[in-house]
């Protein structure tokens, strides 16, 4: 039995059953095609450079604002356990510096500010060993798909790094301040990992592997309170861009001429009407 799909010939006798199958499926192929519509997603590319940004404020707590060009914002922050307490140190704000002329770094409160090149690190003068990180706040939910560093240091490999990174669940306050590293796991802050990453290089790293999308991330030097995955130690990074993605809205749906569908499966049914004579059942 063969059939071309410009005349419906067929050679050969066909059951009834299959008929309709072949007309049910010619249904569902036209329908599907009306309506089919493919997933796309924007790109957003960030990147960190002074010559065309600067921190709303020169302390701790200061912060970086941009927005992409399809008109989604980022504020950036910079965080440290720096309230030294009895057990895990508090997370306190920090201070965001340009660590080059095209990179994100960080100075926490233990830490010189007057030191110009300055990592978002685990290497700080004080014996406790803080962990910075940098908070990544968008106006909207993306994927965060890669990193890229300009410097780094403390991986197995020449200039490279491991990498702790969190994303907010979307429940929980979603804030830092006052916790431990340990304690952001925690529902009433709502954060979960996101993956720890080894030996980083310099060039655009892919990370997020399963594609989570969150409207907060921390991103930082590993931490072994985060999981398994990296080498706690001297560890240091300067953050120069990131990559990110968002869902394109749905384009409006075709509207097919009225009555289309209707022609097209009355054609369809008028097709079976006609050979019906020449179709024998079995």
């Amino acid at each position: 039995m063969r059939y071309t799909a410009e005349n419906l010939q067929y050679d050969g006798a066909i059951t009834m059953s299959t008929k309709r199958k072949l007309i049910g499926l010619s249904a569902a192929t036209v329908f599907a095609a009306m309506h089919a519509v493919p997933t796309l997603a924007n790109i957003q590319v960030w990147d960190f450079n002074s010559a065309s940004q600067s921190f709303s404020g020169s302390g701790n707590g200061n912060s970086l604002s941009l927005t992409s060009s399809d008109g989604i914002n980022l504020t950036v922050t910079g965080w440290s356990d720096t309230d030294d307490v009895s057990g895990a140190d508090k997370v306190e704000t920090a201070q965001l510096i340009w660590a080059q002329s095209s990179a994100l770094g960080i100075v926490n409160r233990d830490e010189d500010s007057g030191s110009p090149n300055h990592s978002v690190d685990s290497v700080t003068s004080d014996s406790d060993g803080e962990f910075d990180m940098l908070l990544l706040e968008f106006d909207t939910a993306v994927n965060l798909t890669h990193l890229d560093l300009d410097w780094a240091v403390g991986g197995n490999q020449s200039n490279t790094t491991d990498i702790s990174i969190l994303a907010w669940g979307g429940s929980g306050s979603g804030s830092v301040l006052g916790k431990t590293w340990g304690g952001v796991l925690d529902n009433s802050v709502g954060y979960g990992s996101a993956g720890n990453y080894s030996n980083v290089g310099l060039s655009y790293y892919s990370v997020n592997p399963t594609n989570i999308e969150s409207t907060k991330w921390l991103v930082g030097v590993y931490n072994p309170v985060f999981g398994s995955g990296g080498d706690a130690g001297d560890d240091g990074m300067k953050l120069s861009k990131i990559k990110t993605s968002t869902r394109a809205p749905d384009p409006t749906p075709q509207v097919p001429v009225p009555g289309t569908a209707a022609l097209l499966l009355a054609g369809l049914l008028g097709l079976r009407g006609r050979r019906k004579g020449s179709v024998k059942a079995v």
